[in-house]
């Protein structure tokens, strides 16, 4: 582009230089009032002497001349040898006929002087540069138009083809037009794109079923985990032995922590294949405050207020989040719970409040993140896909999920649409 750029700029400047110059050639005019009394002293002179032309009284720098008869023959030449008038009248400067009493006897015709073949050879000069221009012009647009069409707009189709590769666009098409320079390499770089797809979509499917595999077994696993709480449980209460009871609690305990990431690997997998659906229904605040009682299983919310109503959610959804709120509140704050509710407009606002330290206010933005665990988490068990389920979940049921730090704890929002 930078090189065609130069060429116009180049033939701007010829062009400008060569106009001047044919102005300026066009401007010089030729003075003929010489030329027309010269003209009439010799048409008077030979009307005197037209039977003895020789005898004409003519001055020293008279100039070339010729004096034909009627019929355009040559009678008299004075440095000016053209035979047939009709050929010097072509190139002749002036003439005029020799009239005496009313009648014509012949014509004299002037010869052009070499300033007067300087200006003709001038004017074709003009003409001359005036075509030039015009050719070269004309050929310059048309290669202009050839390169752009050949090799500039091919060159950028692809380098926009490339960009669009580059940033993982491999659906898009490469026009192919063999006519142009590029033509072949459009076709390999086509195939290219279309390797490529093929690769990617190979490598999606393989990741797709790898997550599909470890959903299916972290789904298997949480069945014979469960089996090991209930058992616990049982046996817990059927042993009075304190030291056998102390065994049993602990392996409920280790079977619980391999129960919650059991589910945070399950859900994460769940997420990751786009199966996290919600079926939004009406529900009755009565069933949400169920799953409060139900989630709550050491027993830790002190009271537990829902406003009477009726919202749109997904019930097995709200157990998801509600359990993933009363779990962290455990993990990392480890009090009291307080539940309460208001209703405002047309929704319902649930606080779940602890008396836990909260989440510095600088990171408090991040925690709905995937992956994010706060400072200080370090030796907790968790992924840090607990708060970013709840966030998605409570967004596809249409609600919100927020998080605020108070003097004496840390409170947790839960905000649904009234059905």
């Amino acid at each position: 582009m930078k090189k065609i750029k130069h060429i116009f700029i180049s033939m701007l400047v010829v062009t400008a230089i060569t106009i001047v110059g044919i102005i300026i050639l066009g401007g010089q005019q030729l003075d003929y009032s010489n030329d027309v009394v010269a003209l009439n002293r010799i048409t008077i002179e030979a009307g005197r002497n037209f039977e003895h032309l020789e005898d004409m009284d003519l001055q020293p720098d008279i100039g070339a001349f010729a004096i034909y008869d009627l019929k355009g023959h040559l009678v008299y030449s004075h440095d000016y040898n053209v035979k047939v008038m009709v050929e010097a009248m072509k190139e002749a400067n002036a003439m005029q006929n020799i009239i005496v009493d009313n009648r014509i006897f012949g014509t004299v015709v002037l010869a052009p002087t070499y300033e007067e073949a300087i200006y003709n050879y001038r004017t074709k000069i003009i003409i001359i540069l005036g075509c030039v221009l015009i050719v070269m012009w004309g050929v310059a647009i048309a290669s202009a138009y050839y390169i752009n069409r050949s090799i500039i707009r091919p060159f950028d189709e692809m380098k926009e083809f490339a960009k669009e590769i580059a940033i993982g666009n491999l659906e898009i098409d490469l026009k192919m037009d063999k006519k142009n320079i590029f033509g072949i390499f459009t076709e390999s770089f086509d195939l290219m794109r279309t390797e490529l797809k093929l690769t990617r979509d190979k490598a999606e499917k393989i990741e797709k079923s790898k997550m599909e595999l470890i959903a299916s077994i972290s789904h298997d696993i949480k069945t014979p985990i469960t089996s090991i709480l209930v058992l616990c449980e049982l046996l817990s209460v059927m042993i009075k032995d304190e030291d056998q009871r102390s065994k049993i609690l602990s392996i409920s305990s280790k079977a619980e922590q391999i129960n919650h990431m059991t589910v945070d690997l399950l859900n994460s997998q769940l997420e990751e294949l786009g199966e996290l659906k919600v079926t939004i229904a009406s529900v009755l605040s009565s069933d949400i405050r169920n799953i409060f009682i139900v989630a709550d299983s050491q027993k830790k919310i002190v009271d537990c207020k829902i406003e009477h109503c009726i919202v749109k959610a997904d019930q097995v959804r709200m157990q998801q989040v509600i359990n993933n709120i009363i779990d962290n509140s455990y993990k990392y704050a480890d009090t009291s719970i307080w539940v309460d509710s208001k209703i405002l407009g047309n929704s319902l606002l649930m606080i779940i409040k602890d008396m836990g330290n909260g989440v510095a206010e600088e990171e408090i933005h991040k925690i709905k993140e995937k992956y994010y665990r706060a400072k200080g988490t370090e030796n907790k068990h968790g992924s840090g896909l607990g708060l970013y389920i709840v966030n998605e979940l409570m967004n596809k049921m249409e609600g919100s999920v927020s998080f605020r730090n108070e003097e004496d704890g840390f409170i947790v929002e839960l905000e649904l649409e009234l059905a």
